[in-house]
């Protein structure tokens, strides 16, 4: 018997004693003072009873556990030999995780987490998707019908975001500057030419080789990062398709769309709701709106980046494809007060005067300013504000300051979206995101560029 179930036990005895005892109180009073209790009486009669058999139960099920083992000595017996079970586990794992990290253990030696038949461990470096919305084509034997379907439909949108994705469409699509340049502001030569993607390449994922005979022709889908004994990899969900007419084929798609949506959110939907902007402003009011609002992007920036997006690219298939490793720019604030970006093409970032100083003013302070402290910043956003239109601050200026370095307003939060939404005009969020505010409520909000990047003329 667990130290939980003998607890559990003593409780249902305790309940009883004082469900008992609540009824005498309670009839005793009746007797006496011609009158019931009702604080007795619900506490005899409702409270104390669910106490009661919620011990029972636990002792049901304890009973239940020793019949079926065979009395209590078999009983203590088998727990016994299931925590030695444990104990030799725990034992093996860290000695094939302590293998694996030293060398002495290849990858696909360590025994598999996954089935090995639907769901696979695949290494991530080239993870198809924004998590699990894309669904892959993939075959290890060509099949002239399924590619002849995805010729004709490279890139099929269907419910929730999902879409299916023809690797070899893609491939097509790289020459464009205007989509290379996005996803990779640091290019100089472009893509290797040498390159080549085809329905066959995710094979190359799998941390077991011999999986790649198990995907005949069908779709893959990859979810989060797991550990395999200290290896990383990504669950990927392999879903088969039939050889037929075009419209059992799109049949085919649609229920396996359906099925992953369901397998990867469990069948829930987010319930959390943004905080109203009818109540009461609070001194915590931007802080409270602020994940909200930086997950905003205004319209021509969202048009863009849908555009680029309906290419039917996976960014992180792109990020495989280029030569040169991805690395952050260097920040340039030059003497006019523009904002430069040399190691992306010497791109320079625009912003409008009021949405910069914002922009200097984090950056100035690598520490992070947290939303509650803003009014003790007013001066200093003044003074930059002033530096960037020596001959502009007016009093709609003074005013907009005001209202920015205000946390019971949401002025700091329109501001810190228009700055995120300068840098995701010009390249991917992967690498913009250390470029603009960001920050968890009740901490402070900052830019997480390191500083050594950063020159001020």
């Amino acid at each position: 018997m667990s130290f939980w179930q003998i607890i559990a036990i003593i409780y249902g005895i305790l309940t009883l004693f004082t469900f008992l005892l609540g009824v005498y109180f309670c009839i005793d009073t009746r007797i006496k003072e011609k009158k019931w209790e009702w604080g007795y009486l619900a506490i005899g009669l409702f409270l104390i009873p669910f106490f009661f058999f919620y011990g029972l139960f636990h002792l049901f099920v304890y009973l239940t556990d020793v019949w079926l083992d065979g009395g209590f000595i078999l009983h203590y017996r088998k727990i016994n030999e299931r925590k030695r079970e444990n104990e030799l586990y725990d034992e093996e794992y860290n000695r094939l995780r302590d293998a694996y990290e030293k060398g002495e253990l290849r990858r696909d030696e360590l025994p598999r987490t996954l089935d090995g038949i639907r769901h696979f461990e695949v290494y991530g470096k080239l993870l198809y998707g924004d998590e699990w919305r894309d669904l892959v084509y993939i075959e290890n034997v060509y099949n002239s019908v399924l590619n002849e379907f995805f010729k004709r439909h490279p890139v099929i949108h269907l419910k929730h975001n999902i879409r299916v994705i023809y690797l070899p469409h893609c491939m097509q699509g790289l020459t464009n500057e205007d989509v290379l340049m996005y996803w990779n502001p640091g290019s100089k030569g472009g893509l290797d030419k040498s390159i080549n993607i085809d329905t066959s390449s995710l094979l190359d994922e799998l941390c077991y080789p011999d999986d790649a005979a198990k995907l005949t022709h069908g779709l893959i889908s990859c979810m989060g990062c797991c550990d395999n004994h200290g290896a990383e990899y990504y669950h990927a969900t392999y879903y088969p398709l039939e050889e037929a007419d075009e419209g059992n084929i799109m049949q085919q798609i649609e229920n396996i769309a359906k099925e992953t949506f369901y397998h990867n959110t469990r069948g829930f939907h987010c319930s959390i709701e943004r905080p109203s902007k009818d109540e009461q402003p609070t001194e915590d009011f931007a802080d409270e709106q602020f994940e909200w609002e930086i997950g905003i992007l205004v319209d021509e920036i969202r048009e863009r980046v849908e555009k680029l997006e309906q290419r039917g690219i996976s960014r992180k298939i792109l990020m495989k494809l280029f030569t040169e490793k991805q690395e952050l720019s260097r920040l340039v604030i030059t003497k006019d007060m523009r904002i430069m970006l040399p190691d992306y093409n010497n791109m320079e970032i625009k912003m409008e005067p009021i949405n910069k100083a914002v922009f200097f003013l984090f950056l100035r302070h690598p520490e992070g300013i947290i939303f509650k402290h803003l009014p003790n910043y007013r001066k200093e956003l003044a003074d930059i504000y002033q530096k960037i239109k020596p001959l502009g601050l007016n009093e709609k200026a003074i005013k907009t300051i005001e209202d920015v370095t205000n946390p019971c307003l949401n002025s700091i939060n329109e501001k810190c979206a228009r700055i995120r939404g300068a840098f995701l005009e010009q390249f991917d969020d992967q690498m913009a995101h250390h470029y603009y505010i960001l920050g968890f409520r009740g901490e402070p909000k900052k830019i997480t560029l390191p500083r050594d990047l950063v020159i001020w003329e």
